[in-house]
């Protein structure tokens, strides 16, 4: 197993013990595909599949993702799915979708003005007429603390046939917080290291971007329907009419 390929299964291990609450937007968003009778969807930044593939019982689900391997699992875990490796940012696809989610902060790997224009004009033009795009972003990256190798947890992961230790380091920059994980495979002694960074929320900057790309807010929920997720901010957009 090369490393990306251990940096996804890695993936699917960290967030099997640490997204238990996270995983509350799943219900929310089967209940948004009921709400808007959704018959085709698409996610954008879908990873290995954690939203998509309890999604695609209720609705025609394009699971769309930059990292190879991350579709490769999920593509190993179903076949109901139809996957599209790409950057969002390249996706010249004439498809158009009634629900596209872009789930757990994607939208936050980048606030450049420019990409997010770009990024908001190929949502406009994979939208139908009456589509509606659901983005979730989270105000928690603003405050949260500075950490140095924390030690999260250690377990077997059956996958390898190894117990695996997971450390934790974050730390601040001007406009992002970046995020470092790091799985040490004990028997091997080896290990991966998982660097992930996401920008502040910024509100002003995704009103601007989203009111010039002729798209127009529904409303925004706070959290998942638990006061716990208060931080979390999902925006409903429509095709301006």
């Amino acid at each position: 197993m090369n490393e990306k390929s251990l940096l996804a299964l890695m993936y699917d291990f960290y967030n099997s013990h640490t997204l238990k609450g996270q995983n509350d937007d799943i219900n929310y968003y089967i209940n948004q595909i009921k709400l808007y009778g959704s018959k085709d969807t698409l996610i954008i930044g879908a990873g290995t599949g954690r939203v998509a593939i309890p999604l695609s019982k209720y609705t025609n689900i394009t699971a769309l993702d930059f990292d190879k391997e991350r579709l490769a699992r999920l593509k190993n875990k179903t076949k109901n799915i139809n996957t599209i490796c790409i950057d969002f940012l390249d996706y010249n696809k004439s498809k158009k979708y009634d629900l596209i989610i872009i789930p757990y902060s994607t939208l936050q790997f980048d606030n450049d003005k420019k990409k997010l224009t770009q990024f908001f004009k190929k949502l406009y033009n994979v939208m139908n007429k009456n589509a509606i795009a659901i983005f979730d972003v989270s105000e928690s990256f603003n405050t949260k603390i500075e950490k140095t190798n924390e030690f999260l947890f250690k377990d077997y992961c059956s996958e390898i046939n190894d117990e695996v230790k997971v450390f934790y380091s974050s730390k601040r920059f001007k406009d992002y917080i970046e995020f470092n994980v790091e799985y040490k495979i004990c028997s091997k002694n080896n290990s991966v290291i998982e660097c992930e960074k996401y920008y502040y929320y910024d509100k002003n900057l995704l009103f601007d971007v989203i009111k010039n790309n002729n798209l127009d807010i529904l409303k925004i929920d706070d959290g998942y329907g638990k006061d716990d997720f208060k931080h979390k901010h999902l925006y409903h957009c429509r095709r301006q009419i």
